[in-house]
């Protein structure tokens, strides 16, 4: 035999908090290691490669600027940049409009063939060329061996036209190795993963604590629901999500409390409804068997009402179980709903000589689609219910209302009608406004219940209006089979 291996049991929230913060922080410092150390010189490289050539952009466009040389002035001290401009209209002779050399640009001298070699370069290049070089440490003996060590020159030249004349711009930058930057960042993210760390074991313990305190409290009172203990009242609150869940729980508390009540109202009437006859039938069995003369029409008929009623509780007891399970099916067909309304009203004909009303109004014949024995079954249950509680007035009317597209059946009483607040039990098993479970009243308690899980079956509107002491008035509506 195939055995299900066990669940695993799942992770506590902290424990998850703190391998998620974990695993963040992880995340992050991984890339600030590779983008502060291993790609920091490639970076480095580029953001200088792009300043440049942004550089000689701005030039080219504002060569003729006024205050060009004051601008190209203060290039030259910002970013640390050689400049120059040289006329090459002639194509051999270059002539020097500008430069920003100083006293101090060290290694970055241009040879005249190299001038030549850049301009040809540049013109073959469509006019634009970039170079990189090494740093030319014999022109810089002032200078340490070790200092600008592997250093690199980044050369930028533009040949364009400006005012009839051609010119050639040339931008020199040094690219100087890193090292020792890196060795400091490295320093700082080994400071800055220490603190992150210690921060995100911090903040999942106190996050987790947070978030798994109020659903703690939660998970202990839902505890309490499934022993069918409906006080506790979920209150924990501080994240939405949790207000909702508490929220429901209430709900759910409350509608499970009160089916609670119904179900134990339920056992206790049925129970006594089952008790009455059975005890009835074995007195009236027992009267007979023990004394002489006891055998008579009377007790046998006393035995086979109460053989009916308990007949009738079972059935009622086995329509419900089958219509909640849908083990009824519903079979629609066209009929009159007004003949078959009819047709019920005459099997309380003998009502009448109880001093009984019974009256039915129509406007018409009205046609419908529907499951005409369950629907018969609505109308007989709507119109026992009226009898049983008529009061003493004993009237009960059905009313047949013909509307646009629907037919609405009306079933009133005369009785003492319901309150306000137990209107919206009725329809449960079993459930009776009045609370004295009276032999008096005739009937199995499960009616309005047959009739809802009918309708629903249906999809029909139905519904009850009632005032106290005027009486009430069940209704339900069915589409008209015309349309």
């Amino acid at each position: 035999m195939k055995q299900n291996n066990p669940r695993k049991p799942s992770k506590r929230l902290r424990h998850k908090l703190l391998a998620y913060f974990l695993g963040f922080s992880g995340i992050v410092l991984a890339l600030l290691w590779f983008m502060q150390t291993v790609f920091l010189d490639d970076m480095y490289r580029i953001i200088k490669t792009v300043g440049i050539e942004r550089s000689a952009d701005f030039i080219s466009e504002h060569i003729e600027d006024e205050n060009i040389v004051k601008v190209l002035d203060e290039m030259h001290l910002q970013n640390d940049m050689r400049i120059e401009v040289y006329d090459t209209t002639s194509g051999k002779t270059f002539y020097l409009l500008y430069s920003s050399r100083e006293q101090g640009d060290l290694g970055l001298n241009y040879y005249p063939h190299q001038l030549y070699s850049y301009y040809s370069q540049a013109k073959k290049a469509g006019g634009e060329g970039l170079f990189s070089e090494q740093w030319d440490k014999e022109n810089i003996p002032q200078l340490p061996k070790t200092e600008h060590e592997n250093a690199i020159n980044l050369t930028c030249v533009r040949v364009f036209e400006s005012s009839g004349r051609e010119l050639m711009l040339m931008l020199r930058s040094a690219i100087t190795p890193i090292e020792s930057t890196v060795t400091t960042l490295r320093f700082i993210l080994i400071f800055i993963s220490g603190i992150l760390l210690l921060l995100s074991v911090t903040m999942s313990l106190v996050l987790s604590w947070k978030f798994s305190k109020p659903l703690n409290d939660t998970n202990e009172k839902a505890k309490r629901l499934a022993k069918e203990d409906y006080s506790p009242s979920f209150d924990s609150f501080g994240y939405r999500e949790i207000e909702e869940l508490n929220s429901t729980l209430n709900f759910a508390a409350e509608e499970l409390g009160l089916a609670s009540n119904l179900r134990k109202e339920l056992i206790a009437n049925v129970s006594h409804d089952l008790r009455t006859p059975l005890t009835m039938i074995k007195g009236y069995a027992e009267v007979m068997r023990d004394i002489p003369g006891e055998m008579n029409e009377e007790n046998l008929q006393a035995i086979v009402d109460e053989s009916t009623r308990l007949s009738n509780l079972v059935s009622d007891l086995l329509d419900i179980s089958k219509l909640q399970s849908g083990a009824v099916p519903i079979e629609k067909k066209v009929f009159s709903l007004t003949d078959c309304t009819s047709e019920i009203l005459s099997r309380f004909e003998n009502l009448s000589q109880q001093q009984y009303s019974l009256s039915f109004e129509s406007q018409r014949d009205a046609l419908v689609f529907a499951d005409r024995a369950r629907i018969e079954q609505v109308l007989y249950n709507l119109i026992s219910n009226a009898v049983n509680y008529s009061g003493d007035k004993k009237e009960v009317k059905v009313r047949q209302v013909v509307l646009s597209d629907t037919v609405r059946i009306e079933v009133s009483d005369s009785g003492k009608g319901i309150e306000p607040e137990k209107l919206k039990n009725i329809w449960d098993r079993y459930y009776r406004a009045d609370k004295n479970h009276r032999r008096a009243v005739v009937g199995t308690g499960l009616g309005l219940s047959i009739v809802k899980e009918i309708l629903d079956l249906h999809g029909a509107h139905f519904g009850v209006h009632s005032k106290v002491g005027e009486g009430s008035t069940f209704w339900f509506e069915l589409s008209l089979a015309e349309n």
